[in-house]
């Protein structure tokens, strides 16, 4: 019995706890979100779904709007506005308050005033000195700080707090050219339904605000619940096209929703939460949402990722290289969840897959053409050997070939052919139909400007020029020596592609063997009981293999036909087996020549001249520090997020190779990586949810010793 009491209230208190989760969820989606979406501009074209009424902010109603009625709001603000931007000379790397407070201190001796700017991100401050309207002119004070025995100075462009200008009015602008006068705190759009159109930015669920602000200029501010704010925002961080992945969505719900929930308010002076732009979190509004984003965000609703009780920074990025790093090497502060964290598996999972043939030897012959031609069963595959290719051309090796693909193609049946050597390409162009459109088409002066001097008849010139022209047979193939069996089934190829494009099937390996194509669902790998079994390098070369283990999340190419395709095409991945190799431009190459390097130190750090350049290393290949030695040989340092700027990089896992000689030096820079390298990896959570990882195990992997739990 009493064992069925404690049973009981377990279950009920289960059942309590379940109600109050809900509960804290229900409250958490109602949490209003105020999001800045433009603070630049003086006017603003809008829409009302269903139309609905303009009214003031305190929501005295003003006019009325029909359905997709467009209003012009203009801000009238007497002139030009104030500019919003200055120069400021920062000193040092983000300090903690007491080591700001003495940097200022010290910089107080030398006549100067500065001030301590907090890292919004962070539990550390930016020493800022001076007040420039132009780069140019902070570079004075660079110097002389420089000459203090200063090392780590750089130019950065600060927001200058403006007052609020007295504009002559704020007006609403109808399609018929009507001016209506309108509060000079600005209005709020009430539509009849859901959405208010805002031209040049989208569709917004939610409120929308027009108001003018300090700089003389208009803010739009949307007010939406927090549930809602994070549909338009996590398609945008992280869309579902790219990474088709409900647990990495999750994980990248949990993580913005956590972002916000720790930020709301940062940005208070400006009359608003957060910007929709990367300086905070991208949002779309509703043109942005996505179903399957739409998932992520109500299958985790509520639910944040806390450190001792409290939200995190849940900072992340797109990619971070193959391994995150510390907060400490890169915003400052000592956040201990923000800890570096690899991008490797000792033993990802793999899939094995034969194939039917697999020559010795190098096999820099292969190309797609071949490949098609063998996978359709128009040559044996055994034709594919390194031997075989290199044998002379006979017309006898293409015979059959050509007669089976003339009736594919519904063609008559071809002649009998009479030529030999590289009058085979003629024949082979023939049989396929191509001497049908030279006549007129090509030219005696256009034969003699792509093949010089050949021996083939005039009639015979025309064709071949048609041949070369369309890169189907190379311009030297018709001189010298005889073709090759391997020139021969190139050509081949290349005239079936012409006739008939090649569609491929892409996609991506999946643990249970089926594949994902681009833009689309799981579905089967169809696959012919035998087929030839390829690897792509990511050169492009091509080799044919007798087994692959196949790792998942891998890019596979296939040709689909019925009873299943006769080839099976790995891609190698540029970066390899890490598990965030999934972003394709986070491999780069960036090549400076002399002069644009100068003025990237000039323009971005305040440098005059260049003697040399330094780089410190972690294990990872992330650049901790650069050392920059200016014209006379001083040194100034950078760390974190101001090497990427100076040199305008996407990350700092880079080194470089110097070549040339001076005023002529290049510096040819190899690096990948896309982001700051701190917290979460995008592309890495959805490479650890290819290998079955749940979205609460990857945060758990970027965010050292979180815990997950509804929002307070």
């Amino acid at each position: 019995m009493r064992s069925e009491l404690v049973y009981a209230g377990t279950m009920k208190l289960r059942f309590l706890s379940a109600l109050f989760l809900l509960a804290a969820a229900s409250l958490v989606a109602e949490i209003p979100i105020r999001i800045g979406l433009d603070t630049q501009a003086s006017e603003w074209i809008v829409s009302l779904e269903g139309g609905g009424e303009v009214r003031s902010r305190a929501g005295k109603p003003i006019m009325k709007l029909q359905d997709g009625e467009k209003l012009r709001i203009w801000w009238d603000s007497r002139g030009e506005a104030d500019p919003t931007d200055e120069y400021r000379v920062q000193v040092g790397p983000p300090l903690v308050q007491k080591e700001a407070d003495a940097a200022m201190a010290k910089l107080r001796n030398f006549g100067e005033q500065p001030e301590r700017v907090r890292v919004s991100d962070g539990d550390t401050w930016r020493v800022l000195t001076g007040h420039f309207g132009k780069a140019e002119d902070a570079e004075v004070l660079v110097r002389k700080l420089g000459g203090s025995g200063y090392e780590e100075l750089w130019i950065s462009t600060e927001a200058r707090p403006g007052k609020p200008r007295k504009g002559r009015a704020l007006y609403g602008v109808t399609e018929r050219y009507e001016r209506r006068p309108l509060p000079l705190e600005g209005v709020k759009l009430v539509p009849a339904r859901e959405l208010t159109s805002v031209l040049g930015k989208g569709r917004y669920r939610g409120q929308i605000e027009v108001y003018p602000n300090a700089q003389g200029r208009l803010t739009v501010m949307n007010t939406v619940a927090l549930e809602t704010y994070l549909r338009g925002v996590v398609p945008k961080e992280m869309g579902a096209w790219e990474y088709p992945s409900l647990e990495a969505l999750k994980a990248q719900a949990v993580a913005a929703r956590t972002y916000v929930v720790a930020n709301r308010g940062k940005r208070e002076k400006e009359g608003f939460d957060l910007l929709d732009t990367v300086a905070d979190q991208v949002y779309g509004g509703r043109d942005g949402e996505q179903s399957l984003t739409d998932r992520a965000v109500e299958e985790t609703k509520g639910l944040v990722a806390t450190y001792g009780g409290k939200p995190i920074q849940a900072l992340f990025m797109a990619d971070s290289g193959g391994h995150t790093v510390d907060n400490q090497f890169v915003f400052g502060g000592g956040f201990p969840y923000l800890k570096a964290a690899d991008n490797y598996l000792g033993s990802p999972q793999t899939l094995p897959f034969k194939g039917t043939v697999a020559p010795k030897g190098d096999q820099g012959w292969l190309t797609w053409e071949l490949l098609r031609l063998a996978s359709a069963d128009l040559i044996p595959g055994e034709m594919l050997d390194a031997e075989r290719v290199a044998q002379p051309l006979k017309a006898a090796d293409l015979k059959l070939a050509i007669e089976e693909l003339a009736k594919r193609l519904n063609l008559p049946v071809p002649q009998r052919p009479m030529e030999s050597g590289s009058r085979l390409f003629l024949w082979m162009a023939r049989s396929l139909g191509l001497d049908q459109v030279i006549e007129g088409m090509e030219r005696p002066q256009d034969a003699a400007y792509f093949l010089g001097e050949t021996d083939l008849k005039p009639e015979q010139r025309l064709l071949a020029a048609f041949l070369v022209r369309r890169n189907l047979v190379a311009p030297g193939a018709w001189k010298g020596q005889a073709p090759t069996l391997g020139q021969g089934l190139q050509a081949l190829g290349r005239i079936w592609q012409e006739l008939q494009p090649l569609e491929l099937s892409d996609g991506t390996l999946l643990r249970d063997g089926q594949v994902r194509v681009k833009n689309g669902g799981p579905g089967s790998l169809n696959l012919a009981s035998s087929f030839l079994l390829a690897e792509e390098a990511p050169g492009g070369a091509l080799r044919l293999v007798g087994e692959s283990a196949i790792q998942v999340g891998d890019r596979v190419k296939w040709i689909p036909r019925e009873g299943g395709s006769r080839l099976l095409v790995r891609r190698m991945d540029l970066d390899g087996a890490a598990m965030d190799r999934y972003n394709p431009t986070a491999h780069w190459k960036v090549e400076l020549k002399e002069t644009e390097l100068l003025d990237k130190l000039k323009q971005k750090g305040g440098i005059q001249g260049f003697s040399g350049l330094e780089l410190i290393h972690n294990e990872q290949g992330r650049v901790l520090e650069m050392i920059v030695r200016d014209g006379d040989g001083r040194s100034h340092r950078f760390t974190g997020m101001r090497i990427r700027n100076l040199l305008g990089f996407k990350d700092n896992v880079f080194r470089f190779i110097q070549v040339g000689e001076k005023p002529f030096r290049r510096w040819i820079f190899f690096g990948r990586g896309w982001g700051h390298g701190v917290g979460m990896d995008q592309s890495g959570a959805y490479g650890y949810s290819l290998e079955g990882w749940t979205f609460d195990r990857i945060l758990k992997h970027y965010y050292h010793g979180i815990e997950l739990a509804p929002v307070e």
